[in-house]
């Protein structure tokens, strides 16, 4: 055989083992790190984080408001997973004594986790399931959605990242459980991305808020029938401050929408001085405006009527008929804010 010959046999023979060993996937690696220039709230698709604690204890001691050892594990891909020992904690004061599993704070102060966008944070909220039926599991996916739509209307706002959520409990012998859960984008964040200040006082009332925004905010909790919001105590709103906050007024970012009609939570009970018997029921708590001004916050909502619905429906994690529940619960606000008149006229009936 020549040495030409020889090396086109060797050619023949050798390249297809080449490319069948590159093809080959690589084996699950760790990393110490999430990728620097990664926004884990850009993304739709859930994450698939295990958290491996003693579920045991976190119940037990919810009350208590002591962080607990848990490991974190987030699959970012098929081939590379994040892992760091972290901290939770309950929180919550209502749902802390109501459910049987409370949601928690995600303490990431001392884990090591190098990314440009969570250089500030601290620590991130986690909303999961309240108790272990499937009824609980389609209130933490229809809570998400209402974060989602305000989302369309507004980009001051929580953004929200779905999770595919394992734990792994320690304190009876590793049992797994799985459900749905989703993390709040940290304020820090918020106000980074806006180039704004995070302002923690109690004493600001709703006429020092810049009125589009807070028209807008006040004009959304009435289409998703939340009346659990005040501005005064900063009773699930936060307030921000914009640049030129000073001579037009601080932002609102409404956050919590569990005890909204929208999602229908069997413990979302009004307030006794609402004068109605069901969150089903709207109720507007915004400030009384000239027709004009109502307008312009009725128009911008409308005008996303179709993608906000469009959102709905086409969210896969959601069952059709709890889809179709809040489908029709927002239509009844749609039917009527197409008849602006005849929504001002009910505006009225509460404005303060």
């Amino acid at each position: 055989m020549t040495y030409r010959r020889y090396l086109l046999w060797l050619t023949m023979w050798f390249i297809p083992y080449v490319a069948a060993a590159q093809e080959q996937p690589e084996p699950d690696a760790v990393v110490d790190t999430i990728y620097t220039d990664l926004d884990l709230f850009e993304v739709i698709a859930p994450m698939k984080i295990t958290l491996t604690l003693n579920l045991k204890e976190y119940q037990r001691n919810k009350m208590k408001g002591e962080y607990m050892p848990a490991h974190f594990t987030y699959q970012i891909n098929d081939t590379l997973r994040l892992e760091k020992e972290m901290r939770v904690k309950a929180r919550g004061n209502f749902r802390r004594d109501y459910c049987h599993f409370a949601p928690f704070w995600l303490n990431i102060n001392k884990a090591d986790v190098r990314n440009r966008y969570l250089k500030e944070t601290k620590k991130i909220k986690i909303v999961t399931h309240c108790g272990n039926s499937e009824f609980y599991q389609n209130l933490v996916l229809k809570e998400y959605l209402a974060y989602r739509i305000f989302n369309i209307l507004s980009p001051v706002s929580f953004r929200v990242r779905l999770i595919d959520m394992t734990y792994v409990d320690t304190g009876r012998k590793g049992r797994v459980t799985h459900s749905w859960a989703f993390m709040i984008e940290p304020e820090e964040m918020v106000a980074e991305r806006h180039q704004a200040l995070v302002f923690k006082k109690d004493d600001l009332s709703m006429r020092l808020m810049e009125p589009e925004a807070f028209d807008l905010m006040a004009l959304f909790m009435y289409m998703i029938g939340n009346p659990d919001y005040s501005v005064a105590g900063r009773h699930n709103v936060k307030i921000l401050g914009l640049e030129g906050f000073g001579s037009v007024g601080y932002t609102p970012v409404p956050y919590d929408f569990d005890y909204s009609g929208l999602v229908n939570a069997s413990y979302a009970i009004p307030g006794d001085d609402l004068g109605i018997t069901s969150v089903r029921e709207r109720y507007f708590l915004g400030l009384c405006r000239d027709d004009g001004a109502y307008l312009e916050a009725i128009n911008t909502i409308h005008s996303h009527r179709e993608e906000i619905l469009d959102l709905i429906r086409s969210f896969p994690y959601l069952e059709p008929r709890e889809r179709d529940d809040m489908v029709r619960y927002l239509e009844g606000f749609f039917r009527i804010s197409a008849i602006p008149e005849a929504l001002i006229y009910e505006l009225n009936r509460t404005c303060r």
